[in-house]
């Protein structure tokens, strides 16, 4: 994922509720132990009782009545042209356009569950260096159109208004790029250092 593209899940609101029992503000998401877990997983190092846990793997979408033809339909539209991957269980839209100043970045991707073909994956990667944020605002409207929530990769939730999503991309990093490249290069390069100094003491 490039620096500039803002990703966001569509997490289906029932989905939550009936999960839950309630809509929170944020969801648990741990990258570092979801890291370790696909390491482990490549060295043959977990057995069939170990399995991993959070929001990026609990299946929202199964509760809902939604089909995923509508949502295909709604995407293509968005993109000028078809899925660059597209088969049974799986699409993949990508669109890049290059202008005089800049080259604009977003794609989609959709996970079909094989077993009842309903939705499991759904999300989005915007380029905010777009004017106006047209792709952006455009899949807000699916999301409100099919009752979704959106979930930054923080497992922030939010609802589909454009004053409440607006909000969570200035606390990304893509934001945090754009807004001050060198900045957030240097914090960045001191996160790294802090980490490496962390495990050279746990040795």
């Amino acid at each position: 994922m490039a620096i500039y593209q803002f990703r966001l899940n569509l997490i289906p609101r029932k989905g939550v509720i009936n999960e839950f029992g309630f809509i929170p503000n944020k969801l648990n998401i741990n990258l570092q132990e979801r890291i370790n877990h696909y390491y482990l997983e490549e060295d043959n190092l977990l057995d069939s009782t170990d399995f991993f846990i959070d929001a990026l793997t609990i299946n929202f979408w199964d509760v809902t009545e939604i089909f995923p033809t509508e949502i295909i339909y709604y995407i293509n539209k968005l993109f000028p042209r078809k899925p660059l991957e597209s088969r049974s269980d799986y699409y993949y839209w990508k669109h890049y356009k290059r202008t005089i100043d800049t080259a604009i970045d977003h794609d989609a991707s959709l996970i079909l569950n094989k077993e009842n073909g309903k939705i499991k994956k759904l999300h989005f990667r915007a380029d905010l260096r777009e004017d106006d944020l047209i792709f952006l605002n455009n899949f807000i409207e699916i999301a409100k159109k099919y009752d979704c929530l959106l979930m930054d990769l923080q497992g922030n939730l939010v609802i589909p208004t454009q004053k409440e999503v607006y909000k969570l991309a200035k606390l990304s990093n893509s934001y945090s790029f754009l807004k001050n490249p060198e900045e957030f290069l240097t914090n960045l390069d001191n996160d790294h250092k802090i980490l490496n100094d962390k495990l050279k003491n746990a040795r």
